[in-house]
């Protein structure tokens, strides 16, 4: 336990912390306290397939983007942000074709080979400005020999392409829709105004016409130029990035935010994955893309279409898990460069720090029970116990309950928001877990909670709601089974972690955590035994048995 510094008494300090839960604000502790959990070893490895890093909020995904871009030399960074992708969702023609049935994959592809080549030729030539770009596309082309037609192909698209390299990466975007929307103007004329129309709908001329149209519209879209990027490609992979010595990354991350509407971000993700599996080409070029699982399942969800197999991208994946072991590791790296720079000449570690246990737990295994096994939920513990502790000698077992009251109320608010766009009414249905036990039988959620919730929240136009569990609600309210509604509200909060489950009394207790998959409706009975998370007894008002 810390007990003196310089000889003398000390008291925690107020807004004492050992770093910020998020990446992005750590930039004090990240460098420093950074650990591995194996993955950064494959991630900067160009040959191995895995490049887009998958898990919860939290685990570590702008970690190890942050800690590529620390130890790397070449790595360029792209923000959704400041890729003006709006424009593509502002465009009425594009939406038009979206609306009539046009499949814009192949041109969002397009988008993306486009930006990664143009990016990683800005970058590797310092092409920075007009006259250094001129100068280099000049000598670039003049140098490489015409050897066959792709070569020549490849060639054309960079001569086309190349004198406005030079410029920021959202001129391209629009530069390349607005040739598209050119495009389609030339090919389909005034006939894209029936696109548009509603009014002839059902009568067979106006149909065929229409069929026709969209067929035309699809065929200019297919025609763009991915061939030629495809060819650029092959001509980076052997003419330029053929240095092994020399490896290069662009990386993604953000891709979770608002930075353009969210269908269409939907669309441009899938696109986004297709083409970092079409980079592989380039041996050393790796793109990176930082995931949420969520968000993942949700784009294959929402763009699954004919012929769609989700093997196919499984190699591409960096799952992101933590066990108590590495947690423990990160935390004493943060609690020994906090401990050494305040406090004692000598770092300590997290078991020095804080008490021994608690209610015949110990300390570490009673922090990381109340975590989903992740670095933002334990460094945020541990900081509100930092919190708590200001004006004291030491870490108490008192401090930790008193901090565990304020860290519970935070974890419920952070699901809520972490889940927003799947249950945007997450706050109100998770109170129904309120005043359980830690583990109960589903047979005993109370009928009666659940029917003042329904009837509070799910009833006029719930039936449209974006939340399944308010539709879920309101198909119970019009003769829905009580059951069938159980059944929805349990399978959301073990997605969401809120709860683990024990489907029957032969199997063992799963979480969606530690990468179980959510039971079918079958396997959850009214026998099936429930256990609400330790982060929320707290807040919810859980008695431990």
């Amino acid at each position: 336990m810390v007990d003196k510094l310089s000889g003398s008494e000390f008291r925690f300090r107020r807004n004492e912390s050992i770093g910020e839960p998020d990446a992005e604000s750590d930039e004090l502790f990240l460098s420093q306290c950074f650990v591995d959990t194996g993955d950064f070893e494959t991630l900067i490895d160009c040959s191995k397939p895995q490049r887009i890093l998958v898990g919860r909020t939290g685990a570590g995904k702008s970690a190890l983007i942050a800690n590529l871009k620390n130890s790397e030399d070449n790595v360029i960074e792209i923000t959704p942000e400041n890729l003006s992708l709006n424009f593509i969702s502002n465009s009425d023609m594009l939406s038009t074709l979206e609306k009539a049935g046009v499949k814009l994959d192949i041109f969002y592809s397009l988008l993306w080979k486009h930006v990664f080549t143009v990016e990683l030729l800005r970058y590797k030539y310092d092409l920075s400005n007009e006259e250094n770009t001129k100068k280099w596309s000049f000598s670039f082309l003049s140098a490489l020999n015409k050897k066959d037609q792709t070569k020549e192909r490849a060639l054309n698209y960079i001569r086309d392409w190349g004198d406005k390299f030079w410029y920021q990466t959202e001129y391209r975007i629009k530069e390349v829709t607005q040739k598209l929307e050119g495009e389609l103007k030339s090919s389909l004329g005034t006939n894209i105004e029936l696109l548009k129309s509603e009014t002839n709908i059902g009568i067979k001329g106006s149909e065929e016409k229409k069929f026709e149209v969209i067929s035309k519209a699809q065929s200019v879209v297919n025609s763009i130029q991915v061939k030629l990027l495809s060819d650029v490609m092959r001509l980076l992979a052997e003419e330029v990035f053929n240095d092994p010595k020399q490896k290069y990354y662009v990386v993604i991350d953000k891709l979770d935010e608002n930075w353009v509407e969210s269908e269409l971000r939907y669309r441009l993700i899938r696109s986004l994955i297709e083409t970092v599996k079409s980079f592989r080409v380039i041996p050393n070029v790796k793109i990176v893309v930082a995931l949420r699982l969520d968000l993942l399942r949700s784009v294959f969800e929402r763009t699954r279409d004919s012929g769609f197999q989700e093997e196919k991208y499984q190699s591409l994946l960096l799952p992101i898990h933590w066990d108590k072991r590495v947690l423990e590791d990160l935390l004493n790296k943060r609690v020994a460069k906090f401990t050494s720079e305040q406090y004692t000449k000598r770092p300590l570690t997290l078991r020095e720090l804080f008490p021994e246990s608690i209610s015949r737990e110990r300390f570490v295994d009673y922090l990381f029970n109340r975590t989903l096994y992740r670095p933002r939920d334990a460094i945020a513990f541990v900081n509100e116990c930092l919190k708590q502790a200001y004006g004291q000698t030491k870490i108490m077992v008192q401090t930790v309950r008193l901090a565990e009251i304020e860290y519970s109320a935070q974890r419920f608010d952070y699901l809520c928001y972490e889940w927003g766009d799947h249950f945007p009414n997450l706050s109100q249905y998770l109170p129904l877990l309120e005043k359980m036990p830690n583990s109960f039988k589903l047979s005993s959620m109370s009928k009666l909670k659940i029917d003042e919730f329904c009837l509070q929240h799910c009833i006029n136009d719930s039936e449209n709601s974006k939340d399944p569990i308010i539709r879920a609600g309101n198909a119970y309210l019009n003769n829905n089974s009580l059951h069938a509604f159980i059944i929805v509200l349990v399978k959301a909060l073990f997605q969401i972690g809120a709860i683990g489950i024990k489907t029957d009394s032969f199997s063992g207790q799963i979480w969606s955590f530690l990468g179980t998959r959510t039971p079918s409706d079958g396997q959850i009975k009214p026998t099936s035994e429930i256990f609400v998370h330790p982060m929320l007894w707290s807040r919810l008002g859980v008695n431990p048995k």
